[in-house]
């Protein structure tokens, strides 16, 4: 199961950035420099650090990421069940239904290959999948 940090994760990789990049653009009160804000990020995508509403503000002003899915995230961590529908998520981007990938191309949304993987992703999979052989 992904947990709520591992789904931050993914988005910010799948968005391009580093988590030097994102502790550049979000901004925190109180103030903390770029070296702690690095570190705060790693302590959240490592599901150390509590993701508190204002969290969820900052990261969302840095790389995007459905609400939706990593509140019903946090419940199934935090207390063992999810009160609605527990998202599709794919494994390797972090896409969701609500918040499909985009081809860079067609502009066109993926779609599910199997139960984790989406469209966008199953090039990737492949490629790895042929260097570990």
């Amino acid at each position: 199961m992904m947990t709520p940090g591992s789904y931050l994760k993914l988005r910010r990789q799948a968005a391009g950035l580093s988590v030097d990049d994102v502790a550049g653009l979000v901004h925190t009160a109180p103030h903390l420099g770029a070296f702690d804000r690095s570190a705060w990020i790693g302590r959240i995508e490592s599901d150390v650090a509590a993701i508190s509403p204002d969290v969820v503000r900052a990261l969302a002003s840095a790389f995007r990421f459905d609400r939706r899915v990593l509140l019903r995230l946090i419940d199934l961590r935090s207390y063992g069940t999810d009160i609605g529908v527990t998202p599709r998520i794919c494994a390797i981007c972090a896409c969701s239904d609500a918040d499909p990938c985009l081809d860079e191309q067609t502009h066109r949304a993926c779609a599910w290959v199997s139960a984790d993987l989406c469209s966008g992703c199953a090039p990737t999979a492949k490629e790895e999948t042929a260097r570990a052989a």
